[in-house]
């Protein structure tokens, strides 16, 4: 949780189908009614009066809304857009954006609320009201004279056509917010399986596969809160994190950290409690606002939102880089990559990326159960035959549990990966050599289960025998959110074949990025299996999507 990177208590979740009865009831709502918190531009802290929110803005962000006034002109449809402009650009890690009167003004883009019921933009009249003060004060003191009667009226006049232009852009607002949040409505009661079968009804399409948005599907993927659960409630996952950050506060204290992907922020939390001095959390999906929330709530760390690759963060350099980035088959999804790109942009020369080490493990399958138990399944589902579907079950990774006995071998190491080190281009390769020795006699070798490790070293110097945090999601392992991924042979073209125990299977397996979707996986294996009682040889080769 590119994590990297990321305050206002209000969230999309707080306004329901059941808040307003209708369009107009929003309408007649008074600002004041709606909220009385002024969220800072950085979204870190709040203010309960407009004139600290000001002096804040001025300090901090290099943002004098009343120079601005005086200086452009600026009325009401100007402030609007510029308040929504220095949001967004504050947001994406310019802390003292440019506010050019030529960045913002141009077109209706940032008429559109960048933050949700923003505070700031219902007390517009106010702003203006104070600005006015500023001037006749000013004026006062330079000039020690009184404004005559007639300047006065006019003053008064000007006041009265911008409130009338406020309650104008008011209600543009508040249209523009219902139709906002009754899309988000729509689009987050799209089912699990909804999505999945637009997508794959998508991938199948040849045309629509290549002009499809990959990275939108990914990160969108994430903006829903069950995912971050099924990752909270990972306690192995979870609590060797923790368990680092806190047994190693020294690491932390006083340093600047930042987490890749930030999710929900639960890693930035740890690093904060453990002692950094600044903590920048980064995630490209909508989670950050959540995540901006719940820093706020616990006081702890800065959020951005955006990819890592397109942001500009707020310092130079920074000490450690905390990511959970492994997905299943520990590659797929391809975030090893940005976590990469952010080690070699923002991580000084002896700075310390948490986990420190990963291995990718394989495995024979031999679960005479399972298999026969699939294949009655598809044979008669609810008395019709179906087994054509077996087909796909061997088209794909399978992400499932298996049990410790099915699995008739030991692990081999595939690849490790030192992640202070490892490049990019390390992450694919075409044939890395294995050798499975069976444990004991299996009727037929039905597959193979790919799974990995993850190290915590305390230092860049520490090889992986030297971490003291470690997690496995092997079958042996207690189980995780990750699994295992299985690879099931298809008998139709591969020679089923039983083997004694101490047989070997022996093999390269090749793992490379989808050509539909740089995101997916394909895996290869080519094996042979030489008996031990005979000379005979069984030779295979199959392929597999992870998508």
């Amino acid at each position: 949780m590119s994590a990297s990177n990321h305050q206002s208590e209000t969230s999309d979740d707080d306004f329901g189908p059941n808040t307003l009865e209708d369009e107009d009831e929003w309408k007649d709502v008074e600002p004041e009614d709606i909220t009385n918190s002024f969220v800072s531009f950085g979204g870190s802290t709040k203010f309960s009066d407009l004139k600290d929110f000001l002096q804040h803005a001025k300090e901090n962000h290099g943002v004098d809304l009343f120079d601005l006034i005086h200086r452009h002109g600026l009325e009401t449809y100007g402030m609007i857009k510029l308040i929504n402009y220095v949001r967004e650009k504050v947001s994406q890690g310019l802390f003292r954006p440019d506010v050019s009167p030529e960045n913002f003004l141009e077109g209706d883009r940032y008429m559109k609320p960048f933050m949700d019921d923003d505070a700031l933009l219902y007390s517009i009249d106010d702003i203006f009201d104070a600005a006015k003060q500023q001037a006749h004060c000013s004026a006062n003191e330079s000039t020690k004279e009184r404004m005559s009667d007639e300047d006065i009226q006019d003053l008064l006049k000007q006041n009265d056509q911008l409130r009338e232009q406020l309650k104008y852009y008011r209600n543009a607002y508040q249209e523009a917010y219902l139709e906002n949040l009754d899309l988000k409505v729509r689009n987050g009661n799209k089912t699990k399986a909804q999505s999945t079968n637009e997508d794959h009804d998508t991938r199948h399409s040849t045309e629509k596969a290549k002009d499809k948005d990959h990275d939108t599907h990914y990160f969108s993927s994430y903006d829903h809160s069950d995912i971050h659960e099924t990752m909270l409630r990972d306690s192995v996952r979870t609590n060797a994190y923790r368990d680092f950050i806190y047994e190693n506060k020294n690491l932390f204290t006083g340093k600047v950290v930042l987490d890749v992907g930030c999710g929900t922020g639960i890693l930035s939390l740890f690093c904060a409690k453990a002692g950094a001095a600044k903590v920048i959390a980064v995630d490209n999906s909508s989670i950050i606002d959540k995540a901006r929330e719940i820093v706020y709530v616990n006081g702890l760390s800065d959020t951005i939102q955006g990819k890592i690759e397109e942001l500009t963060l707020p310092v130079k350099h920074v000490d450690i880089i905390v990511s959970e980035w492994m997905g299943y088959c520990l590659m797929y999804e391809a975030m090893l990559d940005s976590v990469i790109w952010a080690r070699d942009r923002y991580l000084s020369p002896d700075g310390l990326m948490i986990p420190s080490h990963a291995t990718l493990r394989l495995s024979l399958l031999g679960d005479d159960d399972e298999i026969a138990d699939k294949v009655a399944y598809w044979s008669s589902v609810y008395g019709f035959d179906m087994s054509c579907m077996l087909a796909r079950a061997y088209d794909d990774v399978e992400v499932r549990t298996v049990r410790p006995k099915a699995v008739p071998s030991h692990s081999e190491t595939l690849l490790q990966l030192p992640l202070h080190t490892i490049r990019k281009d390390e992450l694919t390769f075409n044939g890395v050599d294995f050798v499975l020795r069976t444990e004991r006699d299996i009727n037929q070798l039905q597959g193979f289960v790919i799974h990995f490790d993850i190290a915590f070293a305390a230092s860049r110097e520490h090889d992986i025998q030297e971490a003291k945090v470690t997690f496995s999601t092997g079958p042996s392992g207690q189980e995780t959110h990750w699994q295992q991924a299985v690879a099931l042979i298809d008998t139709s073209t591969a020679k089923a074949v039983s083997l004694k125990s101490g047989e070997q299977v022996c093999g390269e397996l090749g793992l490379r990025k989808g050509d539909e979707n740089s995101r997916d996986l394909e895996v290869t294996i080519n094996w042979r299996i030489k008996s031990a009682t005979t000379d005979s040889e069984a030779i295979a080769r199959q392929s597999w999507r992870m998508h």
